[in-house]
């Protein structure tokens, strides 16, 4: 591409990776929406193979490519762009359709997955192929290239989040589609008319589609929309786009909601309406806020016979029945916290707000440490649904429901104030069990040695209410207590000198082993019904946020043989799905890049160092971005506000590091000096983060932006010199190598995703930060070996 300026090839590159971030960011939400979000965690991760196959791609074809470059390079962002929505498209149609739920119980999905995948993996691949082949032909200028190609990726993440407030997710690889041909005409030359003329074509084809959406959401049948949509006469009437999810408002003259409802209310359960978000079930819609007094008849109902709470906080109050139900009183002050703003405001928009509820749209533990206040009653969410789950929030982080969030509220309780939670009834049982474990090692952390003084629990025939007391409870509050179970004929699960007789009286149990679980969770052996029990049910931590997790890999076996190999999947489906993406891109990843070695290594030299030096930094840099999301999600107060912050700001700063690094001597030294920061960085990082996120908390929110940026910035900054230091002191050397360590680079990346998920899951975000300095300190160790 002899006339092309350097310049209008980095503009065209920015683009192009700012299109494709943009694209791969709707399409999570996309997916997010007709599946869950483990599914589109596992088809994003599947089709960024995409990238490593264009590496090996261009490894085995180098020669014609190059020499076809004027035509190869913007043909391939056209193309890109063109696969940004029509795959989205192909994906909806009969043939392909794919539903999650029945992957482990119908052979014929498992096929529908790989073209699911294949799919969304073409735009993947033939960006991927623009970028590198302007890698491996302008390797001299490889860090400026590189720059361009984090700064536009930075930017596409920011432009992401403005693009979900105002598109939703079938409009938004239009707009993304026509970027990516934009970028391909900016680098064609003068002799491509033709190109130009059918490329802007397809540009206003595209923009036409973008205004009038003709694409639809196939949701899976699954899913809490699609159930409710079955009722008569339902409708969506309202819809809202955001970055915190596809909000939907559905009115219908049968729904109804009244969980645990006590077997003696003999009245009339009002209608209710209801709100979605990304097709879940986000909460009811009241008609009048008088219609929260049906709670009344509720275990719920339980804290308001105990005491009456002038201060209320109820956290993740999502459409706002508590805090209604709260407010019934105008002494009270209820303070509403909520993190999905839409949810909440298309909510109170149609029931009305009272004039004691302040609202606050973050999230709840960001609130806690901002807040200087303390509390009557501090009401969570309701954990679970009707019926249990299929383990598909699995691995879902939940900072509330920590030891060390619980902690927090317990410390902003006032001196008699009280903590309350609902639980629905699982089974086997694993929500209740583990909820009880938290309450007692949170008393046992604040130097309680007999929760059952300060913690009590009462059963309905489907829901448990849990209260802690910030003291004691009284002989009068445990007698009242007693009467509230005989009026509403619930049982007593936690409460002093109960007996079982007591605890069965209204609501026998098939499986009665709750009782002893529970009593022994309140005791000191509570350490070896950890260890023996069939599910994980020992408490959460901020390093291991997932509540929801209850998989033990040595207990498998053992669910399959009581409950048959397709139900005990569904105990744990989300985090299963996890580890078929990780073993799916390990056998991709030897497919797309050993196996090319074979047809390479008469050409291919420092085979060894290349496969271990790229590896070492494509293991190592999405380690460090993984654990630095889930860091910060605590610190910023919102996963949309973590993910924009960090992948923004590392791909930003790692861009500008980069840019520098093109000034830098092609040799190992200085490869060395940036790996040995690199490595002492991350070290420091694994013991100082999580102690500097817990101080900075309580500050306000523009001092920890500022702070979120340095942190972030301080490590992305030397880890964007490595990887075009390597390519150039590679180049140099060996040119035939390049592609295929872009390749290597690109699908350690994908693999490390979610190698990731399961080591936070299993060992905790510490150790991710260790691996990854590790993982570092393998690149950094090639440097020092004879090549």
């Amino acid at each position: 591409m002899g006339g092309l300026s350097l310049n209008r090839l980095l503009l065209s590159i920015g683009l192009l990776s700012l299109s494709m971030i943009a694209y791969q960011l709707s399409l999570m939400q996309y997916l997010s929406i007709v599946q869950w979000y483990h599914f589109a965690y596992m088809i994003i991760a599947i089709a960024l193979l995409g990238f490593g196959t264009a590496g090996s791609f261009l490894a085995l074809f180098r020669k014609r490519l190059l020499n076809s470059i004027e035509f190869v390079l913007p043909f391939s962002m056209g193309l890109s762009g063109i696969f940004m929505p029509f795959s989205i498209w192909l994906s909806g149609r009969e043939f392909i359709k794919f539903d999650t739920y029945l992957l482990f119980v119908e052979q014929e999905e498992v096929w529908r997955l790989v073209l699911f995948e294949l799919i969304f993996f073409v735009p993947f691949f033939f960006c991927a192929l623009a970028i590198g082949l302007a890698f491996i032909r302008y390797t001299d200028r490889i860090g400026k290239l590189y720059f361009s190609n984090l700064v536009g990726s930075g930017l596409g993440g920011l432009v992401a989040v403005l693009f979900l407030w105002v598109a939703s997710p079938l409009e938004i690889p239009f707009v993304t589609g026509f970027l990516a041909l934009l970028a391909a005409v900016l680098i064609l030359s003068k002799k491509r008319k033709l190109f130009l003329l059918i490329t802007s074509v397809l540009a206003i084809i595209l923009l036409a589609f973008s205004f009038s959406s003709p694409l639809s959401f196939n949701l899976s049948q699954y899913k809490g929309l699609s159930r409710t949509l079955d009722l008569p006469d339902t409708k969506i009437e309202t819809q809202l786009n955001s970055p915190y999810g596809y909000v939907q408002y559905v009115s219908s003259p049968v729904l109804r909601y009244a969980p645990g409802l006590s077997l003696s209310y003999t009245g009339d359960v009002p209608v209710t309406d209801a709100v979605f978000n990304n097709g879940d079930w986000a909460g009811v819609v009241l008609k009048k806020p008088e219609d929260s007094e049906i709670l009344n008849y509720t275990s719920f109902a339980l804290v308001r016979e105990l005491l009456e709470p002038k201060d209320v906080l109820v956290l993740n109050a999502g459409t706002g029945v508590k805090s209604h139900y709260f407010a019934s009183s105008d002494s009270r002050r209820i303070f509403h916290v909520e993190p999905n703003e839409p949810v909440s405001e298309i909510s109170l928009e149609s029931t009305g707000i009272l004039d004691n509820v302040e609202i606050f749209f973050q999230d709840g533990r960001s609130f806690l440490a901002e807040s200087k206040r303390k509390y009557d009653l501090i009401s969570l969410p309701d954990i679970g649904s009707f019926g249990g789950n299929a383990g598909l929030q699995a691995i879902q982080e939940d900072y509330l429901f920590t030891v060390e969030g619980f902690s927090m509220m317990y410390h902003q309780l006032k001196e008699n104030g009280i903590l309350s939670l609902t639980v629905w009834m699982d089974y086997p049982y694993r929500n209740s069990l583990k909820i009880t474990a938290t309450f007692a090692e949170t008393l046992e952390r604040n130097g309680i040695d007999d929760p059952t003084r300060q913690l009590i629990a009462v059963r309905s025939w489907n829901t448990i209410t849990y209260l802690l007391k910030k003291t004691e409870f009284t002989q009068n509050q445990i007698l009242t207590i007693q009467e509230f179970c005989e009026r509403l004929s619930f049982d007593p699960l936690i409460l002093p000198g109960i007996s079982l007789e007591e605890r069965t009286r209204y609501n026998s149990l098939q499986d009665e082993s709750l009782f002893l679980y529970t009593d022994i969770l309140l005791d000191e052996k509570r350490e070896e019904l950890y260890e023996s029990y069939d599910f994980n049910i020992r408490p959460a931590t901020d390093d291991q946020p997932y509540f929801s997790q209850f998989l033990k890999w040595q207990s498998f076996r053992h669910l399959q043989k009581l409950f048959g190999d397709q139900s005990a999947s569904f105990f744990e489906l989300g985090y299963l799905i996890v580890l078929v993406t990780f073993f799916q891109s390990v056998v991709l990843a030897i497919l797309l890049i050993i196996l090319p070695l074979f047809f390479l290594r008469g050409k291919l030299k420092k085979r060894t160092w290349i496969l271990l030096y790229f590896s070492g930094l494509g293991l190592g840099f999405m380690f460090v971005e993984m654990v630095l999301i889930q860091r910060f999600i605590l610190f910023l107060g919102h996963p949309v506000y973590s993910v924009a912050a960090v992948i923004s700001a590392m791909l930003l700063f790692s861009g500008f590091g980069s840019w520098l690094s093109s000034r830098f001597e092609r040799h190992l030294g200085s490869i060395k000096t940036v790996l040995v920061i690199i490595v002492g960085t991350l070290l420091l990082y694994s013991i100082s983060l999580p102690w500097l996120i817990e101080v900075g908390m309580s500050a306000n929110f523009g001092f920890r932006i500022l702070l979120s940026l340095i942190l972030i910035g301080l490590p992305a900054f030397f880890m964007g010199m490595p990887f075009p230091l390597g390519l150039s002191y590679l180049s140099a050397r060996n040119e035939s190598g390049v592609p295929w360590a872009w390749g290597i680079n690109g699908c350690l990346s994908v693999i490390s995703t979610s190698l990731a998920t399961i080591i936070a899951v299993e060992a905790g975000f510490s150790i991710i930060m260790i691996l990854a300095a590790l993982a570092y300190l393998l690149t950094l160790g090639t440097c020092f070996v004879k090549n």
